[in-house]
Order: structure tokens, then C-alpha cells, then sequence
């Protein structure tokens, strides 16, 4: 029998907690750690089964009494050393939930080191390498889980997941169909494999794998994964370039879809930029999801020219070119620094999407570019809260774009962004003061 306290630890409530608290914990992690909640999480088969066999137990009085009674305290050395590799495996799996990716590869280690053939542990080592953004480890994790169990469909899954994010696409979607092949109710595999199909544009086998990944989670009764699913399914349906409609050879229809794109993805995104902007990248070529991330930060640059003329026409007298060459730095740099965190981490995207999430997070602050126009009509405490709100927005979307479009690990995104923030913020503020410093000449 494992340490009583892992189940307890894997739905976070203390060994006293109540039915009610088990069972309000049991859905809590339902809802967060749901596989198909975020476009970037990697399968989590194994984990929900662990989160399961957790609250079927601590939720039965019978068997929580029996799992308590035959739990010994033992000195913690003592403890590690009669863990099995099942022991080492669970609370690999509890550590993953937690975010702990690098104790979560400590205890898989563990668990191999005692049992060289446990499959599930190469494959949750693999799925914390990547986390963590080693893809090349994941890789190698994945063949050494397919070398013992060559129809372990788990495993071509999270080779597909690295694969892709190397840039392998074509390869994805060979380790997709691996994946499906032995688990044909594999509806993110469904899913990623038709991301992978529309990077491809091979539009009809990305609308197919989505139609299908739709259907599984329908009936599998995920209601959340199949929104998500259903509005990516859209997007692409709409893709510029699978219709005739949107040519160039007809500028004004052309325009009008450019224009089109870019109000559907703000109304996508910005109020669920975590959930939205993937979907509505997704349905762009590279050469339209450029032009909406330029459309995006030109529309913010309109508005902030408004806010400093309209809210500080009393204060600052600037002429208007040099005042809209400022307004479009934070779209240079956000770009600039999204495709250095790229090039160095050596992790896939493209220049279209530097653009689409530099555009996308510039979007929030274009309300608060509004409001400061305004701002000496509307009480101080409702600009506060105004600023609030806009700053976590642009973060969330930043942080979204980072880890779904430039391919981001969690761990590399979550310092890179503070970084592109601060860079971005003094290198505007700085051009902004030199511009009202020749000006007062």
C-alpha cells in the first residue's frame, strides 16, 4: 500500500477533510487539469486516472478507513526506500498536477530505475520534459516507451506533441495517426492532428480530424473541450484562401475579409485570451495572420495617438508622425523579442506569429488608451480599476501567445514574458520622453 497521504496530497485536502471537501476538491481539479481545458497541456490520461482512483477511494468511508489503517508511519528515508515503482509513479503523477515538472521527472527516474519496462513512467517523464521545454527529451522518452510497448497510444501522442513542437509537422501527424491507430477514441490526438493538417493547409483533413475530436469529446460528455473544439472548427471553416471569396483580385473584398479577420479575433480573444487566441490564429494563413497582428497594433496606435491628443492636449504639444511612430514601438519589440525567445530556445513559428501576438496583446491596452482619452470625465478609482484589468489582460494574452503560438514552454514563457514586458514598457516611455523633449525646443 502507497503513503495514505499521496491521495490526499493528489486532491490537495488534509487527511481530517470531509466528504464534501473531497468530493468539492475532486471536481476543482476536474475543471483546472482537464486535458482538453488548454490547447498546450499535453495529454493527461494517466493523471485523471490517478485523480480517480484517488476520489473513488477517499470518497468511500469504507475503503478511506481501510487506506488510513494499513498506512505505517515510517522515517522519511525508510518511507522513499520501501516506495515501489508504482509509489514513485503516483506521486509523479501528483507533482505534475501541482506544476512541480522537474520533481515529477525526479520520481519517474525513480520508478525506472526500479522497474526499466514501466511504460507509463517513460511516457509521464516525457510529458514533464516537454513541459519543462526539452521536446528532444520527450522524444527520446516516447521511443523507449514504444521499444517495450510498440501500441502504447500515449506514447505516440506525446511524440507528436514534440515532434511538432520542433517542427516536424509532417512527422506529428504520422505519430497522431500512430496514436489514434491503437486508441481510436483519442479526441486530442483528433485535435492536434487537424492543427497540425491546417499548418499543412491541408484544410479538408484538418476540418475532418476537428469534426471527429468534436464528436469524442460529445460523447465522452466534455463540454468544455468540445466548445473549444467547435469554435476552432469554425474559425477554420472560414479560412481566407479555402474560398474564393476573399481574393486579391478584388482589393475591396480583400480589404473587407482583412478587416472581418481581424474584428473576429478580438471578439475571440479578449475576453478569453487563454481559450481564444489559439483558435482564432488558427484560422489565418501566415501571410493574413501577419497583416491582422499589424491591423491589431495599427488600431491600437489609432487609439493611443487619440488618448495623448484628446487627454493630454493641455500638457503635451507633439506633432503627429513622430507621436505614431511611437505608438508602434511595443508592436516592434513584442515581435522582435517573441522571435528572439524563439531563435534561441529553437522552438517552431513563424514571423506571422511574432506579428499576430504582438498585435494580440496590444489589443487590451487600446481600451486603456481610450479611457486615458476620457479619463478627466470618469472618477480616479474607476480609472484605476480600468488599468487593472487592461494590464492582467495584456499579460494573460501575452503569456497565451507565447506558450500556444511561439510554441513556448511554461517554464521559458513565464520568464520571458515579464522580460518583453519591462523591455517593451522602458524602451516606449523612454521614446516617448526624448519625442516631448525635441518638441519643447
Amino acid at each position: 500500500m502507497q503513503d495514505s497521504c499521496n491521495y490526499y496530497q493528489i486532491l490537495g485536502v488534509s487527511s481530517t477533510a470531509t466528504q464534501q471537501e473531497i468530493k468539492k476538491a475532486y471536481r476543482r481539479l476536474v475543471r483546472r487539469y482537464h486535458p482538453d481545458l488548454h490547447p498546450d497541456n499535453p495529454d493527461a490520461t494517466d493523471r485523471f486516472k490517478v485523480i480517480c482512483e484517488a476520489y473513488q477511494v477517499l470518497s468511500d468511508g469504507v475503503k478511506r478507513r481501510q487506506y488510513d489503517e494499513e498506512f505505517q508511519p515510517q522515517p522519511n528515508q525508510s518511507k522513499t526506500e520501501s516506495m515501489t515503482a508504482q509509489d514513485f509513479y503516483v506521486r509523479a503523477v501528483s507533482k505534475a498536477l501541482a506544476k512541480n515538472y522537474q520533481g515529477a521527472v525526479e520520481d519517474c527516474n525513480q520508478a525506472i530505475s526500479l522497474n526499466p519496462r514501466f511504460v507509463e513512467a517513460y511516457v509521464e517523464r516525457g510529458a514533464g520534459c516537454y513541459k519543462l521545454g526539452n521536446a528532444r527529451e520527450t522524444l527520446q522518452d516516447c521511443n523507449r516507451a514504444l521499444r517495450i510497448n510498440p501500441q502504447f497510444a500515449p506514447a505516440y501522442y506525446y511524440q507528436g506533441r514534440a515532434r511538432y513542437r520542433l517542427g516536424y509537422t509532417q512527422a506529428a501527424i504520422d505519430a497522431y495517426t500512430q496514436a489514434i491507430a491503437y486508441s481510436p477514441n483519442h479526441a486530442k490526438a483528433y485535435y492536434q492532428r487537424g492543427l497540425a493538417h491546417k499548418d499543412l493547409k491541408e484544410f479538408a483533413g484538418a476540418i475532418a480530424d476537428l469534426k471527429q475530436a468534436a464528436q469524442l469529446l460529445r460523447e465522452q460528455g466534455d463540454k468544455t473541450g468540445y466548445q473549444l473544439v467547435q469554435e476552432t472548427l469554425r474559425t477554420l471553416k472560414h479560412t481566407p484562401g479555402k474560398r474564393g471569396v476573399f481574393t486579391k483580385g478584388n482589393p475591396l473584398a480583400y480589404l473587407m475579409g482583412l478587416l472581418g479577420d481581424t474584428f473576429f479575433t478580438i471578439k475571440s480573444f479578449l475576453l478569453n485570451p487563454m481559450g481564444g487566441l489559439l483558435p482564432s490564429f488558427a484560422r489565418l494563413d501566415s501571410q493574413r495572420a501577419m497583416v491582422v497582428g499589424l491591423l491589431l497594433a495599427a488600431i491600437f496606435d489609432a487609439f493611443f495617438v487619440w488618448g495623448i491628443y484628446t487627454g493630454w492636449r493641455d500638457l503635451v504639444s507633439v506633432s503627429l508622425v513622430p507621436l505614431i511612430g511611437v505608438g508602434m514601438i511595443p508592436f516592434i519589440i513584442l515581435a522582435a523579442m517573441s522571435a528572439i525567445a524563439r531563435l534561441i530556445r529553437r522552438h517552431p513559428g513563424s514571423l506571422a506569429g511574432d506579428s499576430f501576438l504582438a498585435g494580440a496583446t496590444l489589443t487590451p491596452l487600446s481600451i486603456l488608451a481610450i479611457a486615458n482619452g476620457i479619463s478627466s470625465y470618469m472618477p480616479s478609482q474607476l480609472m484605476v480599476i480600468i488599468t487593472v484589468f487592461t494590464a492582467c489582460y495584456t499579460v494573460l494574452t501575452l503569456y497565451s501567445g507565447c506558450t500556444q503560438i511561439a510554441n513556448l514552454s511554461e517554464k521559458t514563457a513565464a520568464l520571458v514574458v515579464p522580460v518583453m514586458v519591462l523591455v517593451s514598457g522602458w524602451i516606449s516611455y523612454w521614446a516617448f520622453t526624448a519625442m516631448l523633449g525635441m518638441a519643447s525646443f
